[in-house]
């Protein structure tokens, strides 16, 4: 399960983020089951039917955070649907 905000993470519309060994962010349902393989450098949680997701991008600090909070920062943002379709 992906950690947010220093715990686990939080089901939102059903589903919830999962990272892989390599670290890479899927999504799995309310049972635990995988509906989104992970493939993504980083995901928001689905809001409205979709998530902000990105392929590449960079893991900063939050200044003044001392290492305990980050972001990502990436030019290749795009949004997702509950089937992992890429939405134009």
């Amino acid at each position: 399960m992906f950690q947010c905000d220093n715990g686990n993470d939080y089901v939102s519309e059903g589903l919830y983020r999962i990272v892989d060994k390599r670290g890479r962010i899927g999504y799995a349902d309310e049972s635990g089951r995988t509906v989104i393989k992970p493939r993504f450098a980083f995901g928001f949680p689905f809001e409205n039917g979709k998530a902000k997701v990105t392929d590449k991008g960079e893991m900063k600090e939050v200044p003044g955070s001392d290492g305990e909070y980050h972001y990502w920062e990436s030019d290749e943002w795009y949004y997702i649907d509950k089937a992992g379709n890429r939405m134009e």
